[in-house]
């Protein structure tokens, strides 16, 4: 016999409850983002200002530098924003994949691998376990 680790999906089954909750999060971090986006155009600014002062070539590669951090940034609130709609539409019963765990098995000669390897899935309502599924 041997003990392995395998994946197990957790889920939220959605409720008018876990639904606020959802959003609030997502509103939350995109709050968050939007700040940070505002502090980082003013460093922006900065370092431009810097850049310019040293030479063309450090001013071009800071413009750079900027631009790609720029559309990393927007597309993170983009992300955010698709999301938090989403939430916000997300119908009551309908299941949301919320996070991957490790769970032991304990594997022996004869076991199916298919079968144990199939994967559970626990599903949380209202922060509670509400099932326990065996994948088959």
């Amino acid at each position: 016999m041997v003990t392995i680790f395998r994946a197990v999906q957790v889920k939220i089954i959605i409720t008018e409850a876990s639904r606020a909750v959802l959003v609030e999060q997502y509103q939350s971090q995109l709050n968050k983002r939007n700040e940070e986006w505002q502090q980082w155009q003013f460093q922006a600014k900065k370092i431009l200002a810097d850049a310019k002062k040293k030479s063309a070539d450090t001013y071009t590669l800071a413009q750079e530098k900027i631009a790609r951090e720029e559309r990393l940034r927007k597309d993170k609130i983009e992300q955010l924003t698709l999301q938090l709609e989403q939430a916000a539409n997300l119908p009551v019963g309908s299941e949301l994949d919320y996070q991957t765990v490790q769970s032991p098995v304990t594997l022996k000669v004869g076991d199916v691998w298919d079968e144990i390897m199939a994967g559970t899935e626990i599903m949380i309502k209202d922060g509670c376990v509400y099932e326990i599924r065996q994948k088959t």
